[in-house]
């Protein structure tokens, strides 16, 4: 394998070769995923339901303070299907965060001893991640039919689409906080903070109409947010919402700069892990 170092400037052939590794450690990143999945759940009685239990638990707690008490589920009539959406995707994001840098911290006896592309480590993390996830997708229905009539409709058929680019944009900010990581070993007593920041800031726990009268600026501000877009795809996906195509270019946008960004950026300062050990 040709492992890429922050002195070397990446050729067309080098990310050729990468690639070509990357795939055949694929059964190895699946392997590792599920290991951990099963030793991870092997201890609880839920299991693989606390990755949904845990959302769901806040945003129970969120539709209680934001929706009833403070009656922030103004201009959503559909307002338990609106939160649990962007609950179950931020959580997929913030949980990829932090599985990101987790995945080398907790690998130091495997980067040492076994030659491999490192990118699997943030990717392995990712799929365990995003099994959760999709495991939620199913019970978001399973709420949001009898509390607000949302049914599958064709519009379903942008799931993929959606569950794809949000995986590259959190695959991306798992190589950034697993690039952290190392240099920084408390990146982990942060990301809780950053993301519950990054979570009262974005269009989830809200609906933009909140913003409405607080003047356009300050509307448009949250529009770039960089989860904003990922989260529209999901509501027109999901809930048959029409497709905002501005936001799909937003999330395009930030996909191409955090997203291929961080793997980018992680491939490149790969080859400088291990001795930093």
């Amino acid at each position: 394998m040709t492992t890429i170092t922050t002195s070397q400037i990446p050729s067309l052939s080098g990310w050729r070769n990468y690639l070509r590794n990357l795939w055949r450690w694929r059964e190895f990143s699946w392997f590792l995923a599920l290991s951990n999945l099963k030793a991870r759940n092997a201890s609880t009685s839920l299991g693989l339901f606390w990755w949904v239990l845990n959302p769901l638990i806040m945003a129970a707690v969120y539709y209680l303070v934001f929706g009833l008490i403070l009656n922030g589920r103004q201009g959503e009539s559909q307002f338990v299907a609106w939160l649990l959406s962007g609950v179950f995707a931020f959580n997929y994001t913030a949980t990829a965060m932090t599985s990101g840098a987790n995945s080398i911290l907790a690998n130091r006896r495997l980067l040492v001893n076994i030659r491999f592309p490192r990118l699997i480590l943030p990717i392995s993390a990712l799929i365990e991640t995003g099994i959760g996830f999709l495991f939620s997708i199913i019970v978001f229905y399973l709420i949001a039919w009898p509390a607000d009539g949302v049914i599958p409709r064709v519009n379903l058929i942008w799931l993929p689409a959606a569950v794809a680019l949000h995986s590259v944009f959190n695959l991306g900010l798992a190589g950034w906080s697993a690039r952290l990581a190392i240099p920084f070993r408390d990146i982990n007593n942060l990301i809780p903070h950053l993301s519950r920041l990054w979570l009262y800031l974005s269009p989830i726990i809200w609906p933009l109409s909140f913003l409405r009268d607080r003047g356009g600026l300050v509307e448009d501000l949250a529009l770039l947010n960089p989860i904003y877009g990922i989260l529209s795809l999901y509501r027109t996906a999901l809930m048959g919402r029409e497709m905002d195509l501005p936001a799909v270019w937003i999330a395009i946008f930030w996909t191409l700069v955090l997203g291929a960004g961080g793997i980018l950026s992680f491939v490149r300062h790969e080859g400088n892990m291990v001795r930093h050990l």
